[in-house]
Formats: structure tokens, sequence, C-alpha cells
């Protein structure tokens, strides 16, 4: 195992970790960069690729006519985003 794959193997415990809770605790704390950053992505328009996306809190902040691409590492983050939207699905 070289140093890369121990940091990477590092970040996504941690963030499998956080996976539970943490919409909760990091939505509020970013929630201003989360939404001038998507208002500037939104002004520009167009597609935009999400890097680090997790449980997709930021999905939100965008309007309808962006185009979101997310992408991550920690697999127990996306998992949350695939329910959250499984069922915002169901409610809609």
């Amino acid at each position: 195992m070289n140093t890369s794959d121990l940091d990477r193997s590092i970040v996504e415990t941690a963030y499998a970790r956080w996976a539970p809770i943490y919409d909760a605790v990091c939505g509020p704390v970013m929630v201003q960069g989360r939404r001038a950053a998507a208002a500037a992505a939104c002004a520009i328009g167009g597609k935009i690729l999400e890097v680090g996306v997790g449980t997709g809190l930021s999905f939100d902040d965008y309007d309808a006519s962006t185009e979101i691409t997310g992408i991550d590492l920690c697999a127990p983050m996306l998992a949350k985003r695939a329910r959250k939207w499984r069922a915002a699905a169901i409610l809609t």
C-alpha cells in the first residue's frame, strides 16, 4: 500500500463514520458557502460536476436548469444520497 492509498482509506473511513449525521451537522454550518457556490454555478448555467458530492446536500441549492453530475469516494455517503432520492420520489 502506498501513501495515497492510505490517505484515501483514511478519508473514506472518516466520511463513512460521518454519513449518518452529515446533513444534520454539516448542513447548517456550510449552508451559506454551499448556496453561494450553487448560485455562482447557476449564474453561469449549464452542466456542473460536483466532486465530493457526499449525500447530495447541495442539490436543492441548484435551479432546475442546471444539470448536476456528482461523484464521491465514500459509498456510505452515496448510499445516503440514494435513500434520500428514493424517499423524495415516494413523496412526489
